[in-house]
């Protein structure tokens, strides 16, 4: 399971006070979750799969334990469902070495119209499996 290190922002304006714009909210964290599994999933499967055309987010959870903060998170994108069409992922985003939220993600694999799910080809599910064993990497 992949672990990265990922700058948190907040897209707050120039103007607004420091307890605003230290402030993480939940959908910039989402980002921050989906650049993770993006990366993993294109560091697994290469050629493979294209996470942007050929999956769709069709749930994410998200629990937040703390707050989290502009700077860097440590972020680890485990694998830990593989379906007929769909894989789930558990990301755990940590800072000052606590983990501050968790979110689990479906994804759901396309075919070519982008309408409808597609089962994993052999090769894709051969590096998802990979993927879904690898131990965490720092």
């Amino acid at each position: 399971m992949p672990r990265y290190t990922i700058a948190l922002r907040n897209n707050s304006g120039p103007d607004a006070p420091a307890s605003v714009s230290r402030h993480v909210p939940f959908y910039c964290v989402h980002e921050a979750a989906g650049a993770a599994w993006k990366r993993a999933l294109v560091e697994a499967c290469g050629d493979l799969l294209d996470p942007v055309t050929q999956t769709a987010v069709v749930n994410v959870v998200s629990n937040f334990g703390r707050e989290l903060f502009t700077g860097d998170a440590d972020v680890v994108a485990t694998l830990d469902r593989i379906g007929t069409t769909s894989l789930t992922f558990l990301i755990t985003l940590h800072q000052d070495g606590v983990q501050a939220a968790e979110l689990t993600v479906v994804l759901v694999h396309l075919d070519s119209s982008r309408v409808n799910s597609a089962p994993w080809t052999p090769g894709q599910l051969a590096a998802l499996e990979a993927l879904r064993s690898a131990p965490v990497v720092a």
